[in-house]
């Protein structure tokens, strides 16, 4: 790989994860969330639902899917940013733990 294209390579991997780290570190509301749900039937949530289930960590995996699905449909890189930042959070509340039972 030459220099360039590796440094290149670098430099939109510090600012992913500059970006990634502000998302952690701000507050909901700076991010768009709202308390304001989906109307009508929500076939993403149902299928969520339905394969996540009581995992402690459906939430998190369910905004990764969500955020996924959004980023295949409309190519916004913000929604890798933020599945980024919720695998983090499922990796930081495993701690040192492997996560196997």
């Amino acid at each position: 790989m030459e220099k360039a294209e590796k440094e290149g390579g670098t430099l939109l991997f510090i600012e992913f994860t500059g970006k990634v780290k502000s998302l952690l570190e701000g507050q909901a509301s700076d991010k768009g969330y709202s308390q304001r749900g989906a109307d009508g039937r929500n076939e993403l949530y149902e299928f969520i639902q339905k394969h996540v289930g009581a995992n402690p960590h459906a939430h998190a995996l369910g905004e990764v899917i969500y955020k996924v699905v959004r980023f295949a449909a409309r190519g916004n890189p913000e929604d890798l940013e933020k599945a980024a930042a919720w695998l983090f959070l499922i990796r930081r509340h495993l701690g040192d733990n492997d996560g196997n039972p």
